[in-house]
């Protein structure tokens, strides 16, 4: 079992498919902003297991004044990394922080979406027992329930068969040295990558492990979404 988890929340989106003014980061879900029941989740599972946890929270300019009046007060550990360009770029200034501490060897780097509140102890749990067996990099995915079809043209697509597809979700874990050595050999071509499996592809051109998913690990994108994550969130604590 790794000592210490750097869990890292991305967060610099402005989330502009959900409308408003409030990033869906920011909007209240039962009493509380969405992202702070990620970290709320990470606290637990790390002092059940009696492992060091560092969080660190990647925000825009306009993201770190949400934070300052929307949870900093009732969160003091949480660290903050300025945002990039792009997610991959964001992330890098978290590892960042991660690789200016001499003593992160031997630790898991997680990498959350910040509208992921639905996080369980079980998911945590089969990502941590995976990388303790031996996984460098391992992502929680489902198989997808629906058809799927590939874009032909502008206005056409082919069907394909769904079954040699997962739908990938985060926390996505990885070895400290892993992620951090993907990231330092493809620094030229992180604007281009979705999220951290695909910068560990790009570097080391072996295929990415992966445990269940969750299907409650919602991602909150519309607004309906968020009062169905309401629902989840009581059928979880009955």
């Amino acid at each position: 079992m790794a000592h210490r988890i750097y869990f890292v929340i991305v967060a610099a989106g402005g989330g502009t498919r959900f409308g408003g003014d409030i990033p869906k980061q920011f909007r209240q879900l039962a009493g509380k902003p969405v992202l702070c029941h990620s970290i709320d989740a990470i606290k637990t599972f790390c002092g059940a297991s009696e492992i060091d946890v560092r969080v660190i929270l990647v925000l825009s300019p306009a993201g770190k004044d949400f934070w300052k009046s929307n949870g900093a007060d009732s969160y003091p550990f949480v660290e903050i990394a300025d945002g990039g360009v792009s997610r991959a770029e964001s992330v890098a200034n978290a590892l960042a922080m991660v690789e200016a501490e001499s003593d992160y060897a031997g630790s898991i780097i997680m990498v959350h979406d910040a509208a992921r509140p639905m996080l369980s102890q079980e998911l945590l749990g089969r990502l941590m027992r995976a990388c303790s067996q031996g996984s460098q990099a391992v992502v929680p995915a489902l198989a997808p329930t629906d058809s799927l079809m590939e874009k032909a043209d502008i206005c056409g697509a082919m069907p394909v068969d769904r079954s040699s597809f997962l739908a990938v979700q985060t926390p996505q874990a990885f070895h400290a040295d892993t992620l951090i050595s993907a990231y330092r050999n493809q620094k030229d071509n992180l604007a281009r990558m979705t999220d951290e499996a695909s910068v560990v592809f790009a570097s080391t051109n072996s295929p990415i492990e992966y445990v269940d998913g969750d299907v409650r690990n919602i991602k909150i994108t519309n607004p309906a979404d968020l009062p169905l994550a309401e629902i989840l969130l009581q059928q979880c604590s009955l």
